[in-house]
């Protein structure tokens, strides 16, 4: 099991006909728990950006991520693309919310 989940933000539908494609594969918009190699970093990060460009809600959820301070990839943008580097506590909240 994953150390992680995405929960949709609340702006997205709550169907069994609607999933947002990264719930298929949050492992590619999170870091893994252990350092990443850089190309394996850069492989990521392009998988995840080509999961979020076909995605009908990607500029909403880019900017509900900036909004709240997420970390991963949100909306097509890591951190840093957002122009932020979120603190670690909110990093130990997602997590902690996930093991429950």
């Amino acid at each position: 099991m994953l150390p992680f989940k995405i929960s949709p933000p609340p702006y997205v539908p709550r169907s069994d006909d609607y999933r947002v494609p990264c719930t298929s594969a949050p492992e590619l918009f999170f870091s893994p728990d252990r350092q990443e190699l850089p190309d394996e970093h850069a492989e990521r990060i392009v998988a995840a950006k080509r999961i979020c460009s076909g995605c009908t809600i990607r500029a909403t959820c880019g900017a509900w991520a900036l909004e709240n301070r997420e970390w991963g990839i949100w909306g097509g943008h890591t951190e840093a693309e957002h122009g932020y580097r979120p603190t670690t506590r909110r990093l130990v909240t997602r997590t902690e919310a996930a093991a429950a």
